[in-house]
């Protein structure tokens, strides 16, 4: 059980660093790719890391 813990935390860490650097992207002026998929990549990122979260603490309150 430890190992799908372990998995999780290194997702959700590789998740929420992905959401910072697409959130960065979207700070500079001119970027390829367009600003809407920049966006569309650090929403994705953002969620799955909350999601991946959320089951983090799922799995600690049922162990």
């Amino acid at each position: 059980m430890s190992v799908i813990i372990a998995f999780l935390t290194i997702l959700t860490a590789v998740f929420f660093a992905g959401s910072f650097y697409y959130f960065r992207l979207l700070g500079f002026r001119a970027s390829y790719p367009p600003k809407r998929v920049l966006k569309q990549k650090a929403y994705f990122c953002a969620g799955a890391a909350g999601l991946l979260l959320l089951f983090l603490f799922l799995i600690k309150l049922l162990i």
